[in-house]
């Protein structure tokens, strides 16, 4: 059994205990992020380590969007070219330095496995976007349907929009938490008010042509930033405050 699978559930953001192994000590992020800021903060081989696992985990969502995009335009095929797509990505995303990094950043399963639990969030979560009732389902272990208008009608082009500025979001908490382990943010309520200012960025969004199956896209960026703040945040910053982790 892998560290993930006994670790956490990506596609609903709990964390599950398991068992129990030595890594470093830090201080939890608190509020209602999971993960643990390494106690060799702001500048130490743990802490850049990790801060460059979670930024290349932030690269590896915005490349799988554009796998789903490439779908949805007409550039891949079908479902098997689009996992193709992901795949190279989650190799990309697997050649990421981990020296220095504690054990539980990957050394067990590597970081591909990582890898393929963001995917699978991803794919799992494709139909908050892709919402529409009609057209084409993506198929395979993607949830969301290729708009009827595609590959160039206003629907398509409009989940393209929003799609892509998930991916941005993502990326803008992700340099939140990176700016919290480093001390540029001092305690979470200026974590909070970084990840807010992210958020009401997106909400900005171009949502002209969507589907009316959107909805909100203040509740969808509640949504991304539960996805983010959760498992996905404790399995990078994972080091166990009591000087355990589980795996």
């Amino acid at each position: 059994m892998t560290r993930l699978t006994t670790v956490l559930a990506l596609s609903s953001g709990v964390v599950l205990a398991a068992g129990v192994s030595v890594a470093i000590a830090g201080t939890p992020f608190g509020g209602d992020d999971l993960g643990t800021i390494p106690s060799d903060a702001p500048k130490g081989p743990v802490t850049k380590c990790e801060t460059g696992v979670a930024k290349a985990a932030g690269k590896l969502v915005g490349a799988v969007t554009k796998c789903t995009a490439s779908r949805a335009s007409g550039k891949l095929a079908d479902d098997t070219a689009e996992d193709t797509c992901e795949t190279a990505a989650v190799t990309k995303f697997a050649a990421t330095k981990t020296a220095g990094c504690a054990a539980c950043t990957g050394g067990m399963t590597g970081l591909t496995a990582l890898g393929n639990a963001i995917v699978a969030n991803l794919d799992t979560n494709n139909n908050k976007v892709a919402c529409t009732a009609t057209g084409t389902p993506f198929g395979g272990d993607d949830t969301g349907n290729i708009p009827a208008d595609a590959p160039k009608g206003p629907v398509t082009k409009c989940e393209g929009l929003v799609g892509k500025g998930v991916s941005k979001l993502v990326g803008s908490i992700i340099k939140c938490h990176g700016s919290r382990v480093a001390g540029k943010l001092a305690d979470d309520s200026a974590e909070n008010t970084c990840e807010t200012a992210a958020k009401t960025k997106f909400g900005t969004t171009k949502t002209a042509g969507c589907d009316a199956c959107l909805g909100s896209l203040s509740a969808l960026a509640d949504f991304v930033e539960s996805q983010a703040d959760g498992a996905l945040n404790a399995i990078v910053w994972c080091g166990s405050p009591s000087g355990a982790f589980l795996n």
